[in-house]
């Protein structure tokens, strides 16, 4: 529903609320008192009604003007993230053949509704934020020790929120290194809201969800060639040696906005450079056929 139609429906409600006392009192003439308390009553529905939709119209509207407002919500009881991201280390570096731009960022636990939650929220940022910062210092001391290397070199490091909605908070961190040609790869954590936990495949899917994905995978590579001449991908059933041939046990995933599965290969993982990261999504009947 538009904001208009909303504003409209509103307005609407309030007449006929307004319409329907006066009415009633026009009718009840003959007990004053009685009037008067039935138009009480039919103020305060008007009011209760005006206010619920208004609240409504708050919740769908203020999310969607400025950053501030939007955190600002989310720090609010019912609305908003267990988790957010907060920068923690940026660098930079310029010369005539080399640069970088790093900007990285920590999850922070925001709220939780218990406290075995909470315990469970803080054990899984606490690590995630050590193997960010692990990362990013190898990152970053490669990138240095390039800068007595001939020729041109950049590095990008850079964290960006996925998902949040109700059941899930995904946040990416991505890494662009640059020389002769660029590589870009990235890692997705996925964290659930209800538990606290960060979530791996082999923690939600029964044995065998490795093979069933990645048949599907698979059969969607070969439509996709089909369909568009230069797409390509390297298949191991197909004849190449080092082709795909199924997921990895720590597999790249995320669960994106409609909440569904999507795996993911970094750039070349699965096909040539040029055609960049792959991602599939996973049918919901598949997924929940094999959810633990």
């Amino acid at each position: 529903m538009e904001n208009k139609d909303l504003m409209n429906a509103m307005g609407q409600i309030k007449v006929d609320y307004i319409k329907e006392a006066a009415e009633n009192r026009a009718q009840k003439q003959t007990s004053n008192i009685v009037s008067l308390h039935q138009a009480k009553a039919k103020r305060g529905i008007v009011k209760l009604v005006g206010g619920i939709a208004a609240a409504f119209l708050l919740s769908v509207a203020l999310p969607n003007t400025t950053p501030q407002v939007a955190r600002a919500m989310q720090e609010l009881p019912g609305i908003g993230s267990y988790f957010k991201l907060v920068t923690f280390r940026n660098y930079s570096y310029e010369s005539k053949t080399h640069s970088a731009d790093v900007s990285v960022s920590k999850v922070k636990t925001v709220k939780s509704s218990d406290k075995t939650t909470a315990k469970q929220a803080q054990e899984s940022t606490t690590a995630i934020n050590q193997a960010i910062a692990e990362e990013t210092n190898k990152e970053i001391a490669a990138f240095k020790k390039s800068l007595k290397e001939k020729g041109y070199g950049s590095l990008t490091v850079k964290t960006n929120v996925v998902t949040n909605n109700t059941n899930w908070y995904v946040f990416r961190l991505s890494t662009t290194v640059s020389k002769a040609d660029s590589m870009t790869t990235s890692q997705y954590y996925v964290l659930s809201k209800k538990t606290g936990k960060q979530v791996t495949l082999s923690g939600m899917f029964k044995s065998g969800y490795r093979k069933a994905f990645s048949k599907y995978i698979i059969a969607q590579m070969e439509q996709a060639m089909k369909k568009d001449k230069n797409k390509s991908y390297f298949i191991k059933a197909k004849g190449d040696i080092d082709g795909f041939s199924q997921i990895k046990a720590k597999q790249n995933f995320y669960i994106n906005k409609k909440n569904q599965l999507v795996i993911v290969f970094d750039q070349g993982e699965v096909g040539p450079m040029s055609m960049g990261a792959q991602s599939f999504v996973i049918p919901s009947k598949l997924v929940a056929k094999w959810r633990k």
